[in-house]
């Protein structure tokens, strides 16, 4: 049996902090039989949060918004834990970075 039978996975997860919703996707990497890695989505979580609606109309995120927020990275960190990845990366959009808070 080869490698592409039986592959080794390797499993990463991303965030994406957008302007309308949070996201959180769960991918495996492996090698094919050529020696190119492969990334192969396993799962993708979305929560609509629409931090946009109040940074780009009052220059900051309400409280409400700001919990929620909280409440979805919580559960994210659960979930990296539960599907035990390797490694993960954050980023986010213009809505997170021009907030006054």
């Amino acid at each position: 049996m080869d490698r592409i039978d039986n592959p080794i996975y390797i499993k990463f997860a991303a965030i994406d902090i957008g302007s309308n919703a949070i996201r959180l996707l769960f991918y495996n990497i492996y090698e094919d039989g050529n020696g190119q890695d492969v990334f192969k989505k396993v799962a993708l979580t979305r929560v609509p949060i629409r931090l946009g609606e109040d940074v780009f109309v009052n220059g900051s995120i309400s409280k409400e918004k700001e919990d929620k927020l909280l409440k979805a990275m919580l559960a994210f960190r659960n979930l990296i834990e539960i599907h035990d990845v390797k490694g993960y990366r954050a980023c986010a959009t213009s809505a997170m970075r021009e907030a006054d808070n």
